[in-house]
């Protein structure tokens, strides 16, 4: 009977001392996987309209090929190919755009990407962006970021051109027998959000 009593009063003191710790706090809210941002598409066809940004998003593009996106997303692209040298692609942009940054990887002749930032201003990415129906592209507006989406299929079998452009920024992807889309979703993430 002793034990029992001194082990209740143990259990008494521990739940006191335990007790005078806690403080009522309000509590925060917690991010779950539902509020991940994801590029959501809004209605097809949606005539590009520049945005309102007092800030120039080229701020926000990467200085290097190796910092584009997720390292886990980059790795997984195109972590098993070879960078090559990138100058001198001329690929779909808008008029007196300027390459900030163009990113090249292939692996023999199997697989490739090729990746060109450029800048130019708001008024002439809106009219790039409407020229590219007449290239055979698909817009759509991407409602996560502000920015449209364009896709067409490549010139080579599971090949795909893509465009995404949003302010001042223009991003072209192409891509030869590698899904880049989770890649491309983690850049314009890291450029337009």
């Amino acid at each position: 009977m002793r034990r029992w009593r001194s082990a209740v009063f143990v259990a008494a003191v521990l739940a006191a001392a335990c007790l005078t710790g806690c403080a009522t706090e309000t509590a925060e809210p917690v991010a779950t996987a539902a509020s991940t941002p994801s590029i959501t598409v809004a209605t097809p066809n949606a005539t590009p309209t520049p945005s309102a940004s007092a800030e120039s998003l080229a701020a926000n593009v990467p200085g290097s090929c190796d910092e584009l996106g997720t390292a886990s997303s980059r790795a997984e692209t195109v972590g098993g190919l070879t960078a090559q040298h990138a100058d001198g692609f001329v690929r779909p942009a808008p008029a007196n755009a300027t390459t900030v940054l163009s990113c090249n990887w292939i692996q023999e002749e199997a697989a490739a990407v090729l990746l060109i930032v450029s800048t130019a201003t708001d008024t002439d990415v809106s009219e790039g962006l409407s020229a590219l129906a007449s290239e055979g592209y698909g817009c759509q507006a991407a409602q996560d970021f502000g920015a449209h989406f364009c896709t067409r299929p490549g010139d080579a079998v599971d090949s795909e051109d893509v465009v995404v452009a949003c302010d001042d920024v223009w991003i072209y992807l192409e891509t030869v027998n590698v899904n880049a889309r989770a890649w491309l979703s983690d850049i314009a993430a890291q450029i337009f959000a």
